[in-house]
C-alpha cells in the first residue's frame, strides 16, 4: 500500500495548503498517518519545499472554487470579508468526490446551510441569499439537463421568500458590492421564471 499512500499524501498536500505547510515545518511527524516507505518521505519533504507546491495548491484551490462562484456568485460576494475561512474548513474536511471537481456546488451549499443551522455563520442576509441562488442554480441545471438545452416547461415560475428587501440586496450584490446593514426586517416575495434559457427575477408582491 506504499505507493498508494504515497499518491494519497501528494494529493492531500495539493488539496490542503495546511498540509503541505505542517509538511514543510514538521517534516516526518506531518506524514506519520500514511504508510510510507523511506524514499517515498523524502520525495515528499521535497515537493513540499519546491517553490511549486504553493502554485499547485493556488491552482486546486482555483479549480475548486470556480465552480462554487459559478452556482453562488451572490453569496460569495455576501460572505468576502469572511470566505476564504470559510471554504479553508470546508475543504480541510472535504476532499474532492471526483478528479473533474463536480459536486463542489453542492458541497459548500450544504456546509454554509449546516453552519446558518448551528449559528455558527450569522451573517443577517446569508440564509435568503443562499436560499435564492440555491433555487436559481437548481432551475439553471434543469434547463441544461433537459432534452437539446431547452426548457421542458418554458413558464415554471418558483418563489423565494426574503426577510430584507430583495430590491436592495440583489442589485448591490450583482455589483459586487457588500449591502447596508441593519435593513428592516419584513416579507418579501421574489418570482423565478425560465423563459427559454433565460431566468427572470421579478417582485412578487
Amino acid at each position: 500500500m506504499s505507493l498508494r499512500d504515497f499518491q494519497h499524501a501528494l494529493c492531500e498536500m495539493t488539496l490542503d495548503p495546511l498540509f503541505a505547510a505542517a509538511v514543510r515545518s514538521s517534516g516526518v511527524s506531518a506524514l506519520a498517518r500514511f504508510s510510507l516507505t523511506g524514499l517515498e518521505q523524502d520525495r515528499l519533504l521535497a515537493a513540499a519545499r519546491q517553490r511549486g507546491m504553493s502554485l499547485n495548491c493556488t491552482l486546486a484551490r482555483s479549480n475548486r472554487f470556480a465552480t462554487i462562484l459559478d452556482a453562488f456568485p451572490l453569496t460569495c460576494t455576501l460572505l468576502k470579508p469572511r470566505l476564504r475561512a470559510l471554504l479553508d474548513d470546508l475543504w480541510h474536511s472535504r476532499r474532492p468526490d471526483n478528479y473533474q471537481l463536480a459536486g463542489e456546488d453542492l458541497h459548500f451549499a450544504a456546509f454554509l446551510q449546516a453552519q446558518l443551522d448551528t449559528g455558527e455563520l450569522d451573517e443577517p442576509y446569508a440564509a435568503e441569499i443562499l436560499r435564492f441562488e440555491r433555487v436559481s442554480w437548481e432551475m439553471i441545471q434543469s434547463l441544461r439537463l433537459s432534452h437539446g438545452g431547452q426548457a421542458q416547461d418554458p413558464g415554471h415560475s418558483r418563489i423565494v421568500l426574503f426577510q430584507h428587501d430583495p430590491r436592495v440586496l440583489l442589485p448591490v450584490l450583482q455589483a459586487g458590492q457588500l449591502p447596508p446593514s441593519g435593513l428592516a426586517a419584513g416579507a418579501y416575495r421574489v418570482r423565478l421564471t425560465m423563459h427559454g434559457d433565460t431566468l427572470e427575477i421579478e417582485s412578487d408582491e
